[in-house]
Order: C-alpha cells, then sequence, then structure tokens
C-alpha cells in the first residue's frame, strides 16, 4: 500500500463537529499497538501460566469455608469470584492450552497433563463443537423457512404448508433446546475438572 492511499484527503466529521484525519486516526492506533503489542503478549502469557499452576496443581481447591469445606465446586466458579471472571470455561481453555508445553518444561505443571495430550487422539472436531455448529445451522434454517412463509401464496394447500411449517418449528426448538443443554452440560465438566469432551489440545483433571 503506498503513502499517497494512506493520506487520502477525504475526512470523516465526528458526532461533535470535530473533523478526523482518518490517516491520523490510523496512524495513531498503529502508534498504539507497536507502543504495547509485546506488553500484551507478555501479559497474556503470564496470565496463562499462573492459570496452568493454580489448575493442574489444584491449587484452586485450597480455598475453603469458615467450616473447612471447599469455597469453590468448580474452576470457573473460583475464576469468577477471585477474579471477576465473565468468560466461558472454553476461553479460560484457549488461553491456557498455548502454554502447557512451556509450563510442563519448566516443572510448573505435573508432566502427566503432556502425557495425557499426547496419547489422545485428536478428533477432526469435538463433539462440543459439533453441537454449537449443528445449533447454530439449525437455527439459520429456522430463520429462513420463517421468512419463506411470508411470502407463500394463499390457496388450497397453504394450510397444508402452515401445519408442516409448525410441527417442523416445534420439533426443530426442541432440537435446539437439547443442544444448548448439552453444551452447557460439557462446559460445566470442564469447569468442575471432569473435562469429559476436551478440545484437541485441553486436559482432563478430576476434582476429588
Amino acid at each position: 500500500m503506498t503513502q499517497e492511499m494512506l493520506t487520502a484527503p477525504e475526512t470523516t466529521e465526528a458526532i461533535e463537529g470535530e473533523v478526523i484525519d482518518p490517516a491520523q486516526l490510523l496512524k495513531e492506533h498503529e502508534q498504539n499497538i507497536k507502543r504495547n503489542f509485546k506488553k500484551f503478549e507478555a501479559v497474556q502469557l503470564s496470565v496463562a501460566r499462573s492459570l496452568n499452576v493454580i489448575y493442574y496443581n489444584d491449587l484452586w481447591k485450597l480455598h475453603k469455608t469458615a467450616e473447612g469445606k471447599r469455597r469453590y465446586t468448580n474452576f470457573n466458579d473460583y475464576l469468577t469470584a477471585e477474579f471477576g471472571w465473565d468468560k466461558t470455561a472454553a476461553r479460560a481453555r484457549q488461553i491456557m492450552k498455548g502454554d502447557i508445553p512451556a509450563a510442563i518444561e519448566a516443572g510448573d505443571i505435573p508432566a502427566e497433563v503432556g502425557d495425557k495430550r499426547r496419547d489422545r487422539a485428536a478428533p477432526e472436531i469435538t463433539a462440543t463443537k459439533a453441537a454449537k455448529v449443528t445449533a447454530k445451522q439449525l437455527q439459520n434454517v429456522i430463520d429462513a423457512w420463517n421468512k419463506r412463509m411470508e411470502n407463500v401464496e394463499s390457496g388450497d394447500a397453504y394450510g397444508a404448508l402452515v401445519e408442516i411449517h409448525v410441527s417442523a418449528n416445534e420439533a426443530l426448538i426442541h432440537i435446539l433446546a437439547d443442544l444448548d443443554s448439552f453444551v452447557q452440560t460439557q462446559d460445566a465438566e470442564w469447569a468442575d475438572g471432569t473435562d469429559a469432551d476436551a478440545d484437541d489440545d485441553d486436559d482432563t483433571q478430576d476434582d476429588d
């Protein structure tokens, strides 16, 4: 891309009436990324290492109630209560998994974690992901059919088609509910440490 292309004379007016030069805006945000990208990477790696150390060494289970019982029943509850974590369990896995080899090499987490990863054949797609993709596809089918019905001409066959449409919608809605319940169960099992259906590079660990 040439400098001339970046410095096109067009400007954009802000809501308050302030004129913003797009090229200047681009330059400012590129400079911001250059200043902070390495720091961002370092912080993310540091957080990933701490998450792995706490999770794979069962340190999060050390939190107790006044009665001496475990304060948190699953890892996701621990993250939410201690750090205000508002992401899904899948997002925690995503942050953690890239650091696992380095954490093992550093001796920060048990080597068996890596053994589990190597021994398990990696599926092309996990059951949880398949459920999510299928649910999205079915929802698209429902939306498209509902819209199409708005343009169907009236006539003797219209009533019969409506009956099929209503029946199919009811069935698909039940299927979507089942798929959603399945996904929530799988995420909860990972958050609880059982990880029944882990992603390709994720690991299982019981809470016992």
